[in-house]
């Protein structure tokens, strides 16, 4: 077999950096995990993931890379690859997609971990086939990946916060985004290790796997964190799907993994509550927490198909193109 083509997918998270080789079908090989490198500051961690797209390369010398993918949270402007906003890893305004392009000399793209996961989720896992979706990690925060008509909403970076919709659920609870009562403060896999905290007084849970496995075993407090998670998932779904519409809803994140708990309330509930609007199916993701990553290798070979797709109708341009007469002027 001849050399094979590949773009470089990364996923960078504040904890851990997920990185593999994404090939044209969606696929992806050869993936590891390496701690992020965050000691230093931003400058450091931009040059110490450049360093790591290269690593990758080098280890496949056979191969041809064609370009990156790279998906990093926060606020990031797809369009120009720009972090806007990344606290988790100390990124302002960083033009990562520049940058990372100077350091390795690659093309490539950057994007959201969270709408790259949608992509992954509506082309590849629980949403194909469908043009109106919502993929809803729950994890240690929540954010969404938006697809309305067939197009994957960023709007500058911005589009999908739904983590960050006051419900009642989340009465006065400060939220790390300086707001009170967020959806995330209750909902996400974090807020319902807080509620259980908060109800049963044992501060020593560390994970909603322990609190979930204590609401299967019957215990009261666990069993009311997620019932609040319940009641804010359904005020918010209920507002979505007013506007927006989705034909599928894929509950993804750390959370999903209790779905058993809370999926088919959640269903129910918002069906309760809607009344003209067309009702969702509510469905577990199906590509687990390695999405981000594909969907990181999926709009990596977008561009690449993008740039092919550019340089071949100019080329084609170029050759039907009227030539000018020897003297450089046209034909009276």
């Amino acid at each position: 077999m001849g050399a094979q083509e590949y773009v470089v997918a990364a996923d960078l998270g504040g904890t851990l950096t997920k990185i593999g080789y994404g090939h044209a079908d969606g696929s992806l090989t050869g993936v590891q995990r390496r701690s992020t490198f965050l000691h230093d500051g931003g400058d450091a961690l931009l040059s110490w993931l450049a360093e790591q797209l290269i690593d990758v390369v080098d280890a496949r010398p056979a191969d041809r890379c064609v370009g990156y993918g790279v998906v990093v949270p926060g606020i990031i402007e797809m369009g120009t690859g720009r972090v806007r906003a990344a606290p988790n890893v100390g990124w302002y305004d960083v033009p990562l997609r520049q940058r990372l392009t100077e350091l390795t000399g690659l093309p490539g793209v950057v994007g959201h971990d969270v709408r790259s996961g949608g992509l992954a989720e509506w082309r590849l896992g629980s949403g194909v086939g469908v043009s109106n979706l919502l993929f809803l990690p729950l994890g240690t925060g929540i954010a969404g990946a938006m697809v309305v008509d067939g197009q994957l909403l960023d709007a500058d970076g911005y589009a999908g916060e739904i983590g960050h919709l006051r419900v009642a659920a989340g009465a006065d609870t400060p939220c790390a985004c300086g707001q009170v009562g967020c959806l995330e403060t209750v909902a996400s896999a974090a807020g319902v290790v807080r509620t259980y905290r908060a109800l049963s007084g044992l501060a020593a849970v560390a994970t909603a796997q322990d609190v979930a496995a204590a609401a299967r075993a019957g215990e009261p407090a666990a069993l009311k964190a997620f019932d609040l998670a319940t009641d804010a998932l359904t005020e918010a779904l209920t507002v979505y799907v007013t506007l927006l519409a989705p034909e599928v809803i894929v509950v993804g994140g750390g959370l999903s993994g209790a779905a058993d708990l809370f999926l088919a309330p959640l269903t129910a509930a918002v069906q309760q509550r809607l009344a003209f609007q067309r009702m969702p199916r509510i469905v577990p993701a199906a590509l687990g927490a390695d999405a981000g990553l594909i969907g990181a290798g999926l709009a990596g070979w977008d561009a690449v198909r993008r740039s092919r797709g550019t340089a071949a109708a100019a080329s084609s341009l170029a050759t039907t193109a009227p030539r000018l007469g020897a003297d450089g002027g046209g034909h009276g």
